[in-house]
């Protein structure tokens, strides 16, 4: 047999195997598809035609056209919903029309509430000592300590202030008169309600080679 006649038989061959696994597979790919199509047509067909004649002659009519209980109860919660929303709709309707809106004020300053609250109030200005005409010096080292401020009565403005004794400066010249060196004594200042404390008066040390 000729080798070129050969090929050609072998060529053609392939070519109708080919082509037929081709149709095979487009086959089972269609086919399938195709009857699923005209199930759905038909059944299409019959729902739109013939399903209500179906279900009205094999069942009762009285007991298709009742209400379930629960598509009753559905159905009354979905009315109050809808009323309820309708209400709370024309409620926000009314405040918006309704209401007037007006700018707050500007913040109050209260700066100065918060300085008066750090600072401590002044205390009343109370009258010096004259002076006298000798200086006195008194030494730093012999102070003791402050003697604590008595609590005010519960009719006083201001707690009084208090008095602090300090220690005795140093004996003065016989030529200097006992007045001179002690001074006029300090005055306290006026309460309204309360009467100021007494000043003590403390006698003048002896002067030794001095009479007294």
């Amino acid at each position: 047999m000729d080798p070129q006649l050969e090929r050609q038989v072998e060529t053609i061959r392939n070519l109708v195997d080919s082509y037929m696994s081709i149709i095979n597979k487009c086959i089972r790919d269609l086919i399938p598809k195709t009857i699923m199509h005209l199930m759905i047509n038909n059944v299409k067909d019959f729902i739109n035609s013939e399903l209500l004649a179906q279900l009205y002659s094999s069942e009762d009519q009285n007991t298709l056209m009742e209400e379930s209980a629960e598509q009753a109860q559905r159905r009354d919660e979905m009315l109050r919903m809808y009323q309820a929303l309708k209400e709370a709709l024309g409620i926000i309707g009314d405040i918006s029309t309704a209401t007037t809106f007006t700018p707050a004020p500007p913040p109050v300053d209260d700066s100065w509430i918060q300085r008066s609250r750090r600072s401590p109030p002044p205390s009343p200005t109370t009258q010096r000592r004259p002076t006298l005409s000798t200086p006195l010096t008194r030494p730093a080292s012999s102070r003791g300590p402050a003697p604590a401020i008595p609590s005010p009565g519960p009719h006083s403005g201001a707690p009084p202030v208090p008095f602090r004794p300090g220690p005795l400066p140093p004996f003065p010249s016989s030529s200097s008169s006992s007045s001179d060196w002690f001074g006029a004594p300090p005055q306290v200042p006026s309460r309204p309600t309360r009467a100021p404390p007494s000043v003590p008066r403390r006698p003048p040390p002896a002067v030794p080679g001095r009479p007294p």
